[in-house]
Parts: structure tokens; sequence; C-alpha cells
């Protein structure tokens, strides 16, 4: 739910949110939007359920964590949005009843015990209603109803980039949240404990179960570190331990954060490796401006890092060749960063504008999630990583790449899988705010 310390700035959001949708519907021959929450679901033959994990157009408006069943009605003709709260009697769960004023507030807000009740509240003869939101056998009985229509939901898409006061507060806690998990876990990686161990760390610091996290956390030593979004957590210690990698989140209200980092057991080569990528990693940050292109930000990390390469000798030749010839993307594949907010990548970072216009990432970096200009009011990452990933290097040797490759110290640093350094952005009109660096994680 909502920070208390938030109130007011909720309460402005959901204003606001409601103002531009009503415009975007407008614009769409729409008078009345339908969101649903979304539905539990069960495994196979079984009757155990799903984790609930809500719609995002739903929690954009309202992380409600047990809102399993409910909807929400964008209804441009009232004065705010209407919440439909799914309440059965269920002696089995002990449902919550929906009593936190702030939401009485910000929705008119109504109970409903039974699916059999909803038609009465979906249903509009007067208006085209569009809905979004997972199949439902509700929606199909409304005549004048669009489901999932591409161009509303692109729109909304577009927006999402712009974050609210309130959805920067949210992300700005959230951060600070996560910087006491990643304290703990660095911590414990260097008391020798397992992956299993610092996960466990990560979130007793953090006061997270781990269905509470925005999303999976990645907990890799030594060469684990190198599989960009390694899911195991071992149990076994590890007997020489060299390396960390951890990529954690937290969530407030919905809003995510979304943080690396890297750390090397003892002092050596590698180490220095990872203090050379956070100046890489601060450097692009201070470089940040309004109006600046994503992409030649991204482009602007593969030429620093193709200098941090020739300086540790892992290569040989010049950083526009180790560019030219895509020498830099055997260390670096993935995209620079993404959109952060409701979800961990938002979604939009291709769109050049609302009615759909895309820019692709470029052919040479096609993992690239972001490539519109940088605007104020966005949230991003800034993640460069560098990693001696065995398939990747595999291919390489086999290619044109592979000379320019110093393969001797290359496999020298195998073990120590990889470097990911990642922090939240914030951009003003006056530059970048570091939220991650602001919350005391260095």
């Amino acid at each position: 739910m909502v920070p208390s310390s938030l109130s007011q700035q909720y309460l402005q959001h959901i204003q606001q949110q409601f103002s531009q949708t009503c415009q975007l519907l407008s614009e769409q021959g729409y008078g009345r939007l339908l969101i649903a929450a979304g539905d539990i679901n069960y495994h196979f033959r079984d009757d155990g359920d799903y984790p609930f994990k809500l719609n995002p157009y739903f929690a954009s408006w309202l992380n409600l964590v047990e809102a399993a069943g409910s909807w929400l009605i964008i209804d441009c003709q009232a004065s705010k949005p209407t919440l439909l709260y799914y309440f059965p009697e269920d002696i089995w769960h002990q449902p919550a009843p929906l009593d936190d004023a702030l939401v009485q507030q910000a929705f008119e807000v109504v109970s409903f015990d039974h699916p059999k009740e909803l038609p009465q509240w979906l249903a509009s003869n007067e208006e085209k209603i569009a809905y979004i939101g997972p199949a439902q056998a509700c929606i199909k009985n409304l005549t004048n109803c669009t489901t999932n229509c591409e161009s509303l939901l692109t729109a909304i898409d577009y927006y999402r980039a712009y974050k609210s006061d309130y959805e920067q507060a949210c992300i700005r806690q959230a951060n600070e949240a996560a910087v006491l998990g990643h304290r703990a876990a660095a911590e414990a990686f260097y008391r020798g404990e397992s992956e299993y161990q610092i996960h466990m760390a990560y979130l007793q610091a953090t006061q997270q179960l781990d269905n509470d996290q925005p999303y999976n956390s990645i907990i890799a030593l030594n060469e684990h570190a190198a599989v960009l979004h390694y899911p195991h957590k071992s149990r076994q210690q590890p007997a020489s331990p060299k390396s960390f990698l951890i990529d954690a989140g937290v969530s407030v209200a919905g809003y995510a954060a979304d943080i690396s980092r890297s750390y090397a057991y003892q002092p050596g080569v590698f180490a220095d490796l990872i203090i050379a990528m956070h100046s890489l990693q601060q450097n692009l940050v201070a470089s940040l401006a309004v109006g600046l292109s994503y992409v030649d930000v991204h482009i602007q990390a593969h030429r620093a890092l193709a200098a941090i390469l020739l300086e540790f000798t892992l290569v040989q030749g010049s950083v526009d060749s180790l560019l030219a010839q895509g020498v830099t993307s055997v260390f670096f594949p993935h995209g620079l960063g993404h959109y952060l907010g409701i979800q961990v990548h938002d979604r939009g970072g291709w769109l050049t504008d609302p009615q759909g216009g895309e820019l692709k990432a470029p052919q040479a970096h096609p993992y690239l999630r972001l490539t519109r200009s940088i605007e104020a009011n966005q949230v991003f990452t800034i993640e460069p990583g560098l990693y001696f990933i065995e398939p990747i290097l595999q291919q390489a040797q086999q290619d044109a790449r592979g000379a320019a490759i110093n393969w001797d110290a290359v496999t020298a640093l195998k073990p120590w899988g990889g470097i990911r350094i990642e922090d939240n952005i914030l951009m003003t009109e006056t530059g970048a705010v570091n939220l991650t660096r602001l919350a005391g994680l260095v």
C-alpha cells in the first residue's frame, strides 16, 4: 500500500493519471476503461496456486496485493475512479477488508462478494468500453467492449516513461530499503557464506519474503557471475570464494529498485577491474543530459569498456577497431539499462511517440531495451557489465573477433565470472540524480 508519508503525493498522482487516461480514452473514442486486477491461477491438476501478481496496468493505480478478482473502472463522466473490491466470504484465507482511508479518498470503493455481481457495474449501453487485462468471461457479454486495444496500450506505455512525484518518491524509498539488503549480502559474502545464506541475509535485512521481491534476485558466486540471469541459490559454501555478483531489489508500493554490485574476495586483477567498472559507470551517469539519446550513452559505454579491456591487456587493437569488430559485445552482451517503475523493465523503451512509432535497438546491440531520448522525470538504470561467458567466448574464438582477444588473460579470469554495476537514475531538467548512490551504496 501507499507509504503514509506520501499520502498527498499519491492523491495528486491518481488525479493526474485519471485526467491523462480520460484524455487518451477520448482521443480513441472510449468513454470508459475497465482494468482487471487478475485472478489466482492454480497448478495443473492441483489445488495449489501460483503466487498472485497484479496486472501492472492495475498496479499503476493501486498496488493492492490482495486484489485478486478486483477491478478498476475509469469512467470519464465521474469525478474519480471506481474500485470494485472483491471481498468474498472465505473461511480458508481470511481476506482483509479494505478500510484504508487513503484508498477510500482516492477511489469510489464498492465491495462485492461474488463474480455474478460484476455485470451490473461493468456494462454500459451508452459508450464504448476499453478493457485491459487477461481474458475474462464477463467481458464477452459486453458487446461495445474492446479487449486490450493495441493503440490504447501503446499510448499508456509511452507515457509510463514519465514518473510523477509520487512514483519518484516510491522508487527513492525502494532504493533506500534495497541498500540495507545489499550491505548485508556483501557482509555475508566476506564471511564466506553460500549463495543461499547470502540470499537469506538479503531478505532478512530488507524484511521481504521471496514473493515480495520485485524480481528473483541474482546471488552469484565465482563463475556463476558469468550467467546473466543466474537463477539458483547454492547451499554449498564455496571452497575458495573469489567473487560475488548481486542483482536484487525491493518494492515500495509496487515500485521497484533494481540494483547490482560486484565484489572481489581478495585484492588482485579482478578487484581492480571492479574499481575500473565503477569509474566507467559513474562517468556515464555524469554525462547524462536531457535530450541525449540513450543509444548514444550505450555506445559510449562500449567505448569506455574497450579502453578498460585494453588497459588490462585483455584485448589488443584500438578502441575503434574493437567496436567495429564487435569485440566489446563479447564481454558486454546486454543493454546498458531500461526504464524502471511499476514493472522492473517498464514498457515503452522503444516508443518514440504515443501513436506507436518505434526506434528499434541497433543491429549490433539487439538486447538494448531503451532507445528513446533522455527526458526529465524518467527513471532508468545504468548497468554496464564485463563478463567472461563461456558460450560467447567459444563463439568469438571461432570467428574474426578471436584474434583481438588475449586468451591467456581471459582464461585466467573466467573463475571470477563477471561484473555488473547498476544504479537507478532519476533524470531532472538540471541533471541526473543517482537514487542508489544517494541512498548510500557505493
